[in-house]
Parts: C-alpha cells; sequence; structure tokens
C-alpha cells in the first residue's frame, strides 16, 4: 500500500519552455513545491534547502554580464586578425570582450529578460561582490 504512495524523482522530464520538471506523476513529474511550502522553510531558517529547491536542482541557468555597460552579453563566435576564430562571450553594445562576468540565475528570469529586449525593453544589470 505505501509503494503506491511513495514519489521520488532524481532528474526526469522538463518544461520544453521554461524548463522547469513537469507536474504530473504519469509523465514522471516532479512534485509541486508551493507557496506553503516555501513559506514553511522561510520560517525555518532554511534558506540553503529553499535555494538548493527553487533553483539549483530546477532550472539554474547562467547568464553573461557586461560590467562596462550593465548589459547581457552573447556567446559567439567572432572572428579575431589573422583568421582565428574563437567562441566566448562578447558585448555586442560596447564591443568588448573584457570584463564580462557570468552569473547564475533561474531560467525563468533568463526568459524573462530575453522577452523584454524583444519588446525593446533594456534592462541594465549591477553586479558587485557581496
Amino acid at each position: 500500500m505505501a509503494e503506491d504512495k511513495v514519489k521520488f524523482r532524481n532528474t526526469g522530464p522538463v518544461h520544453p519552455l521554461t524548463r522547469q520538471p513537469v507536474a504530473d506523476r504519469k509523465r514522471f513529474g516532479g512534485i509541486k513545491f508551493g507557496e506553503m511550502e516555501r513559506d514553511c522553510l522561510i520560517a525555518h531558517g532554511a534558506s540553503a534547502n529553499l535555494h538548493e529547491r527553487l533553483f539549483t536542482l530546477s532550472d539554474s541557468s547562467q547568464m553573461h554580464i557586461c560590467q562596462k555597460c550593465k548589459n547581457i552579453a552573447n556567446v559567439i563566435q567572432r572572428a579575431l586578425p589573422g583568421g582565428r576564430k574563437i567562441r566566448g562571450p562578447h558585448c555586442r553594445f560596447c564591443k568588448s570582450s573584457d570584463d564580462i562576468v557570468k552569473v547564475n540565475v533561474p531560467y525563468g528570469a533568463k526568459l524573462l529578460c530575453q522577452e523584454l529586449f524583444s519588446m525593446g525593453i533594456c534592462l541594465k544589470f549591477d553586479t558587485r561582490l557581496c
């Protein structure tokens, strides 16, 4: 009887748009971690567990930020003088590959930034060490 109720998952299918785990048991999806569960972890002071559940194990992603102009940098393949090609982060606003940092963000936040940029709304990111 208890075997029917056991639910666990290390890895499994994710939603293609948000990259978060699907929510259906029949499709081997993840267990929903709602607002009440989040509030419970906050009340107990378990911020490391909260970060792990909602970010690291869910939809962690990386984004490159230019520290000069504070815009999102692209990872592209570009030609160097002499015919060599390299692949790496490059800011297309200030035309530089210097002072670019890699930050970890939820994929939903990265997707929101890209959608806002497609509508002509440019976000600036302030990256300072805490």
